[in-house]
């Protein structure tokens, strides 16, 4: 099963309405694209936005990177229209802004899977991520993570919750510690991916780089960023280090090697070794592996 693990170390939002950004998007490093329709785009370029958007899934060739598409809302107009524009050019997944509760991810599923019937499109080909920026939100983040199987990704939008609940998110990340705890609790009980919101602040190596630190060690699996300039960073923060590899190697020598201990644990460096930290190892050894290191 790990073999088969999704990268989503770094997720890029790409403004849905310029298509020079779409065409060179591929080209960024990336492991997920994140084709913006909401916020990004102006109320004017909507219908513009969308249009360029299913074009490019259906020309543009994206490379080895997840596609998702970021829609507006369902209960607007808009949200509809992009269903209808994006569904059928096949994105990997569609991400769902301002996520309250599971009932409305549910209608969002309900939805896919019609516009999949009537084109005939491999049911269930197109997964749902959903976007916790609200206090609602974060309160139903283990129903919202666990309320249906296209549901592939939490991702955590830490500015918009700031703002609602009068708080700043930077430059510790401990106003919204609970707040994103929540979700990777919820993330983890469904098994479903958790994604740390972007750094804000552009050519801020420093903090990009504690941030991006921060999350990992939180528990998060990536980050989002709004600026190519910040994937290297973020990628780097979410590989696992020579150490780490070298440590996940012995753990697994020593614990499911030709000479494993009979026992199921061992001592490594005065440390007890036991299943948890084979399960550990073995995934960082297939992140690993998927990155080439």
């Amino acid at each position: 099963m790990l073999q088969s693990i999704r990268l989503r170390r770094s997720l890029l939002y790409v403004p849905g309405d310029r298509e020079a950004m779409l065409v060179k998007a591929a080209g960024r490093g990336a492991d997920g694209l994140i084709l913006n329709l909401e916020d990004a785009v102006a109320p004017a370029n909507k219908e513009l936005a969308r249009q360029t958007v299913a074009r490019g899934l259906q020309t543009l060739d994206f490379g080895p990177a997840e596609v998702i598409v970021r829609v507006n809302p369902l209960d607007t107009a808009d949200g509809y229209r992009d269903l209808l524009a994006v569904i059928p050019a096949g994105p990997h997944a569609i991400l769902l802004p301002k996520t309250g509760s599971a009932e409305a991810v549910r209608f969002a599923a309900w939805t896919v899977e019609r516009l999949e019937e009537i084109h005939g499109l491999t049911p269930g080909r197109t997964q749902i991520m959903c976007m916790l920026e609200s206090a609602a939100g974060s309160l139903a983040a283990a129903e919202i993570a666990a309320c249906h199987p296209r549901v592939a990704a939490l991702i955590f939008g830490a500015n918009d919750l700031a703002t609602e609940l009068h708080c700043t998110p930077y430059p510790d990340g401990l106003p919204l510690l609970d707040a994103a705890s929540r979700l990777i609790l919820a993330a983890r009980a469904a098994g479903v991916d958790a994604i740390d919101s972007p750094h804000m602040r552009l050519r801020d190596p420093d903090g990009l780089a504690r941030s991006s630190q921060w999350a990992r060690e939180l528990g998060f699996d990536g980050k989002s960023a709004i600026h190519p300039e910040q994937i290297a960073a973020i990628n780097a923060a979410f590989s696992p280090s020579a150490e780490e590899i070298a440590w996940a190697r012995r753990v697994v020598a020593l614990l499911h090697g030709d000479d494993a201990m009979p026992l199921g644990a061992a001592l490594l460096d005065g440390q007890l070794i036991e299943a948890p930290h084979l399960a550990q190892a073995r995934r960082i050894l297939a992140v690993a592996e998927r990155v080439g290191l």
